[in-house]
């Protein structure tokens, strides 16, 4: 195990190849919730936005989105089947809500661009490391 002073702590902040950052920014605040806040870099390519845990999502425009290799972030909610059944009434179309071993429940959507994003329960794990 790394010593603490350098051992990773928290996800700070994710990205996502967009092709209209416009578009993307209305998505993401409509659909997942996220808040504006003011990026810390210069460009008029990006925004920046954030949950409620301080971890930032960082969309940038990018004729070649989606994001490739296909990756994708899990976002822990509360109360996975009304997450999902607000997916389904705002037009957004999930898979199934999948269970796994551990007993955390998952679903997955795709942003405008097909950038593929999970929405899932607390994992059941706990902390490992």
């Amino acid at each position: 195990m790394l010593p603490d002073h350098i051992r990773l702590k928290n996800i700070n902040h994710i990205t996502y190849n967009v092709k209209n950052k416009d578009a993307a920014l209305k998505w993401y605040q409509d659909i997942l919730g996220l808040g504006l806040i003011p990026k810390m870099v210069n460009g008029d390519h990006l925004y920046w936005l954030q949950l409620p845990s301080g971890a930032m999502v960082h969309i940038i425009e990018n004729p070649d989105a989606p994001s490739a290799p296909s990756h994708h972030t899990a976002f822990e909610v509360d109360d996975i089947d009304a997450a999902h059944t607000y997916m389904i009434s705002k037009g957004v179309t999930p898979t199934e809500i999948q269970t796994r071993n551990d007993g955390q429940k998952a679903f997955y959507i795709n942003d405008l661009d097909g950038n593929r994003i999970e929405l899932c329960t607390k994992s059941g794990f706990g902390v490992l490391v």
